[in-house]
């Protein structure tokens, strides 16, 4: 590639394999290759391509998409920025690409690397510098001034890309877009490949910018076990700690740099274990100083490549990265990192924006005014913030709690307000709070855990007050609820008040229940009675035994939940607690009602409702009136169960409260005789309100009962969307149960539709979640309902396959009325008839002359079983598609191969032991041998 050379460049030339041009620039650590004119073929001398690039499959195919000739049509695309924080993997991943894109030809005019030294602490490559490396990259002469320089550079390349040679630049490591303004080429056909830890923009640089973030944790888990096993291909630590692999690349926060520093430390110690590391990194004050090899006088450390981009921070961005680490949640909204700083949101928002611009921040989602630090940087900025005065670190803590504290409290109040009651005016509506509590919440619960190990125990009892009933009613937060409660009780006897004592093993006893931890509910409630008893607090008294009865009713004591319940209601009766004597009757009779004691129940909830009318508890009285209703209903009073259901729904309309509203009519269309076209318009409007108010369990819920009615209608699209709405609500709840069952119905409305190939995936993963959870049998019903969805869909192989996935886990479990249906989908004469009897004999001769103590082999066993039984029975289609079946297992798997052959063998030999062909050569020539005289 010459296009005129200096006495310099040529002088710096030197000739490569015959071809080409190979230039070191001297003094910079640059390689570059440059091809002569009349070379046949460029020689590229990038440095070395890493060794490991595991997990980053995704992103080196986004970046090959930009280099692609077939890109180049694009001007927007010549330009690529790849920016992270440090020690990401920036360099290794632009390395890789570059020699995968030179491999495929599609750079022939060559490639150059420039090391821009963005941080390094002698400081960067200037901008005439980088102008000047390429300059004798290029061989161009010698020039007077940098902007002459720059001409003849581009030049030079716009005569090789006139020439069809295309150049790959790659600038590694820019500080700022100074650097890289003036290598920007100027015809689209050369591409500029750039890697920074900050995101470099100018009106004269605006590259395409990909950023990286860390590894996903099986990506990490690999990379550390392929740098093992290619320095010691027998070594055994990958494959026999395989669990401390997962912890210790979780620990190095499935960053790449932390990641080889480990693979580092365990390569050249070989007898150290994986899981020693992992327990050297789990004390997050030390974990960076352990992250650090040294070699030879080199020193390679996170902590190191982390201080430079901290350096060169102006103070003020510095001050809020240290202030950061005080935050002890995953992430913090800019409201919150203001009251943190002390300062106004704007300010806050640009002091957050350049930190994410430097590498050292990111918020997630984008525009969403949320800011997550990688778990390094957060160890890193914590050790920063130690050198700190405690004042300080404190009053900044101090801010954010008292600002959390108030925001909770207007959440609080407008979760459950009515709608004619005054609100705080920090959230428009209750849907804003509740999403605020939401995407607070691990924030909320970490700040208490914090504040509770600093000291602030009255902020302590104060936030868990707030916050405490919104995870109790989101089933997935109620190891939350314990957690926060057991800290609120801590700190009340940290401070030596009782009577918050008292209140907080209340609160923990509710926590408890839900979480499914009876006894100790039951014991955490018996606690506070007690207090209040040894005080003479009598109104405690009512509380802790309201607390006390629905702990032993959750653990079914329900003798001992009534007697509770009982002394409550007399105790309130006795101090003329009018607040309370509905409370202790709807508790009573919810007890009544778990013992199926329904009369009585009715009785005691007409009484509640009775109660809170005269004491204008409207709300109290409208959802006592739908436990009425629910009453009456299982009593078989159909009547008197819609009445009560309707008078509910009059209460809140007439208060105008959408929310309850929607819960009443829930309610009473579940018991009312109703058309599906009515049905369908009932659950929308139902759908639309708790969307409205953010009640996402109710919302699934009447999601569900929409689609059912739909799938009556025969309106199967429009069902399906509602499955699949109702199936995204408890994704984001965590609620698997629940998912589950949402799938199943799924994958019918599917089937119904006609969109097999949509059920057959539905299927698949509702078959992945039940054997993730174990559950056996309902995986082989799941494998059922697949095979029924392919052989619908003319996926006949397959169908038989899952058919033979499922015959295998009945015969497991020994259920063999399953396994006989499952065998009659593949075409089997089951019933009792001499002729399926034979089939069945040839079906169990199979098994039982196969060992069943392999697993992953169960499945051609039961196909080559089905062979057998199909040809006795004539089943000439079912065979073939069974044999279809088998070929696919035996082609996928090398081991199901070797034991296809080991199975053949045996059945082979039990076969000729069966016929014994000796004696039935015997009888035949017995039969024709000619009498003797």
């Amino acid at each position: 590639m010459v296009t005129g050379r200096s006495r310099a460049g040529r002088a710096q030339a030197a000739a490569a394999s015959g071809h080409g041009h190979v230039i070191q620039i001297t003094g910079t650590g640059n390689h570059v290759c440059a091809s002569g004119v009349g070379d046949p073929s460029p020689v590229l001398q990038l440095p070395a391509e890493p060794v490991h690039l595991a997990g980053r499959e995704k992103e080196a195919e986004a970046v090959l998409a930009l280099l692609a000739p077939a890109s180049r049509g694009r001007p927007d695309a010549a330009v690529s920025l790849l920016s992270g924080l440090p020690g990401i993997g920036k360099t290794a991943l632009a390395l890789h690409v570059a020699h995968r894109a030179v491999a495929r030809g599609w750079f022939p005019g060559g490639a150059v690397f420039l090391h821009l030294r963005g941080y390094d602490p002698a400081g960067p490559v200037g901008a005439d510098e980088a102008v000047g490396a390429l300059a004798r990259a290029l061989c161009v002469d010698d020039a007077r001034t940098p902007d002459e320089q720059t001409g003849l550079c581009q030049a030079a390349l716009n005569r090789l890309a006139d020439e069809g040679r295309a150049v790959l630049l790659i600038a590694d490591d820019a500080a700022d877009a100074a650097q890289i303004e003036r290598l920007v080429p100027a015809r689209s056909a050369h591409r500029l490949l750039v890697t920074s830890r900050h995101l470099l923009t100018s009106p004269a640089f605006q590259p395409r910018l990909i950023g990286l973030d860390e590894l996903t944790p099986q990506g990490a888990a690999d990379l550390v076990a392929e740098a093992l096993r290619h320095a010691r291909p027998d070594d055994p630590r990958p494959a026999r700690e395989a669990g401390a692999l997962a912890e210790l690349a979780g620990l190095c926060g499935h960053h790449p740099l932390a990641l080889q520093i480990a693979a580092c430390l365990l390569t050249t110690d070989a007898g150290r274990s994986v899981a020693a590391l992992a327990a050297d990194l789990a004390d997050a004050r030390t974990r960076l100083d352990v992250l650090c090899f040294e070699d030879g006088g080199h020193t390679t450390a996170v902590q190191a490549a982390f201080h430079l981009s901290y350096q060169r921070l102006s103070p003020p961005h510095r001050q809020l990265f240290r202030q950061l680490a005080l935050s002890p949640g995953p992430d913090i909204g800019t409201d919150a990192a203001a009251a943190l700083a002390g300062r106004s949101r704007g300010r806050t928002r640009d002091s957050l924006a350049a930190l994410a611009r430097a590498g050292l921040l990111a918020e997630q989602p984008q525009s969403s005014g949320r800011w997550r630090m990688h778990d390094l940087l957060r160890v890193y900025a914590a050790a920063l913030v130690e050198r700190d005065s405690p004042k300080w670190r404190n009053a900044a803590f101090t801010r954010l709690l008292t600002h959390c504290g108030q925001l909770a409290r207007a959440a609080d109040a407008h979760r459950h307000a009515h709608d004619d009651e005054p609100l705080p005016g920090e959230f428009p509506d209750r849907a804003h709070a509740m999403r605020w509590l939401e995407a607070e919440r691990a924030n909320l619960v970490a700040l208490i855990a914090r504040a509770a190990a600093t000291g602030h125990a009255r902020a302590v009892l104060e936030l868990e007050e707030h916050i405490r009933l919104f995870l109790l009613e989101r089933s997935r937060h109620a190891a939350d609820a314990v957690t926060a409660a057991q800290l609120a009780v801590a700190c009340a006897r940290a401070i030596g008040h009782t009577c918050c004592e008292a209140t907080a093993l209340g609160h923990l006893s509710q926590a408890l229940g839900d979480s499914g931890r009876l006894p100790e509910a039951v014991a955490a409630a018996t606690g506070s009675l007690d207090i209040a008893r040894a005080r003479g607090d009598r109104e405690r008294q009512i509380t802790a035994l309201l607390n006390l009865g629905g702990a032993l009713r959750q653990a079914e004591r329900f003798e001992e939940a009534t007697e509770a319940h009982t002394e409550s209601l007399a105790l309130c009766e006795e101090l003329g607690d009018r607040g309370r004597i509905g409370t202790a009757l709807v508790g009573l009779a919810d007890t009544l009602c778990d013992r199926d004691e329904y009369e009585e129940a009715a009785g005691l909830f007409t009484e509640a409702v009775r109660h809170f009318a005269k004491t204008g508890d409207w709300h109290a009285e409208g959802l006592n009136l739908i436990r009425l209703g629910d009453t009456l209903f299982a009593m078989k009073r159909t009547e008197d169960a819609v009445d009560a259901h309707r008078r509910a729904l009059a209460v809140y309309q007439e208060r105008g409260d959408e929310h309850h509203q929607a819960i009443a009519m829930q309610h009473l269309w579940a018991v009312s005789e109703m058309s599906p076209e009515e049905a369908v318009d009932n659950y929308e409007k139902v759908v639309a309100i708790c969307h409205k108010v953010c009640d996402r369990p109710l919302e699934a819920l009447a999601l569900k009962a929409l689609a059912g009615r739909l799938q009556r209608l025969g309106r199967y699209d429009e069902a399906v969307t509602a499955h699949r709405r109702a199936a995204a609500i408890h994704e984001e709840r965590d609620e698997e149960s629940q998912l589950i069952r949402v799938l199943h119905d799924l994958g019918t409305a599917l089937c119904a539709a006609g969109r097999l190939a949509e059920a057959v995936e539905v299927h698949e993963r509702e078959i992945a979640l039940f054997r993730t959870r174990g559950d056996r049998h309902e995986e082989a019903e799941a494998l059922e309902r697949l095979a029924a969805a392919l052989r619908r869909g003319r996926r006949r192989s397959q169908a038989t396959e899952a058919s033979a996935a499922a015959i295998g886990l009945y015969r497991e479990l020994e259920d063999t009325w399953c396994e006989r249906r499952t065998l009659g989908d593949v075409g089997l004469p089951v019933r009792d008839t001499p002729r399926a009897d034979r089939v069945m004999a040839d079906y169990h001769w199979v098994l039982a002359g196969l060992p069943e103590d392999d697993a992953p082999g169960r499945q051609s066993r039961i196909l080559l079983a089905l062979i057998f039984a199909q040809r006795r029975a004539w089943r000439v289609i079912g065979m073939f598609w069974s044999v279809a079946s088998l070929a696919r297992i035996v082609w996928r798997n090398d081991r199901a191969a070797e034991q296809f052959v080991e199975d053949s063998h045996r059945l082979t030999k039990a076969w000729l032991r069966l016929v014994r062909p000796d004696a039935a050569l015997a009888a035949l020539r017995n039969r024709y041998r000619r009498p003797t005289a």
